[in-house]
């Protein structure tokens, strides 16, 4: 059994003893991925919950407007905790600590009921799965539908990759949702050269990027697939995401304290922000259907 170690941080490893994750049960965060000792995914400032770092968002990702939404005649409220752009910001679970279910050496599934009386009063099941394989970190999540009505879920991950002042974003989208000053969603077009990232090769260093991206190109297995490039290591990270994740935020984190690291924070996510607010042509989830969803963090030679 892997052994829970201070702050409740959960130790895995993988069966070569090359690759090591530390996860939070707050939030089933993951707050750390190495192999051979090289951080892959790293913790903000070494204080997870002050940047969500590696959490789980649900029952919506990113930015609902004024905290508030609708369902039918029905209206719901959650706590504004993005003061500054008086929005709910990641959902109601980020900071909620999740049961563990099952525990190996490699592997960590945990669960968590999303229930909130004003801001979502309906039951639904939320599943995390972390395998540590020998080919890198995969992550499962189901969301089951407790409720004896249909409602809207959707959810997404939150972990920073560190980067180096050479590393390369390849980004594999074809479209660019575009935000106003509260950062929520007003249209989506066509990646240009106006865009906040390009389709293809970004230099990381040189981006300024909180912005949200769709309308991806499979690879050969049917994934969706984001690549950090790491140069001092030759190697590139692939962060492969299952087709029920079809947006992708990208935050580029510069740290000014200790370590002073450049973070890239990929959230493959089911929905765009204020999901909630926007649900026409969303698909409820139906009493006792199952949204699943899949991503791995995998490791390549360059």
């Amino acid at each position: 059994m892997s052994a829970l170690i201070s702050s409740q941080i959960l130790q895995l490893s993988s069966a070569d003893g090359l690759w090591r994750a530390q996860i939070s049960p707050v939030g089933a965060s993951l707050v750390g991925l190495w192999h051979a000792d090289v951080e892959i995914v790293a913790s903000p400032y070494d204080e997870p919950l002050r940047a969500l770092a590696g959490s789980v968002m649900a029952p919506w990702p990113n930015r609902l407007e004024d905290g508030t939404w609708k369902l039918g005649n029905r209206e719901f409220a959650a706590v504004v905790n993005d003061t500054d752009g008086n929005n709910a910001n990641h959902g109601l679970v980020f900071d909620k600590a999740f049961d563990i279910v099952n525990q190996t050496d490699s592997l960590l599934r945990l669960e968590t009921r999303i229930f909130d009386e004003l801001a979502y009063p309906f039951e639904v099941l939320l599943k995390v799965t972390y395998s540590l394989e020998n080919d890198g970190l995969k992550i499962s999540f189901e969301a089951l539908n407790q409720a004896a009505e249909a409602v809207p879920v959707a959810f997404g991950l939150h972990p920073y990759f560190v980067a180096e002042e050479d590393s390369e974003l390849d980004l594999n989208a074809r479209t660019w949702v575009q935000k106003n000053s509260r950062n929520l969603p007003i249209h989506s077009s066509p990646i240009d050269s106006s865009s906040a990232a390009q389709q293809g090769r970004n230099r990381i260093a040189e981006l300024d990027i909180d912005d949200c991206f769709t309308d991806f190109v499979s690879n050969e297995r049917g994934y969706f697939v984001t690549t950090i490039t790491r140069p001092s290591m030759g190697m590139a990270v692939d962060i492969e995401q299952s087709h029920a994740l079809s947006f992708l935020m990208l935050y580029k984190l510069q740290e000014v304290e200790k370590k002073k690291r450049m973070l890239l924070a990929v959230e493959p996510q089911t929905s765009k922000a204020n999901f909630l607010r926007n649900l026409e042509g969303e698909t409820l989830l139906q009493p006792n259907q199952v949204l699943e969803a899949t991503c791995h963090i995998k490791l390549r030679k360059i």
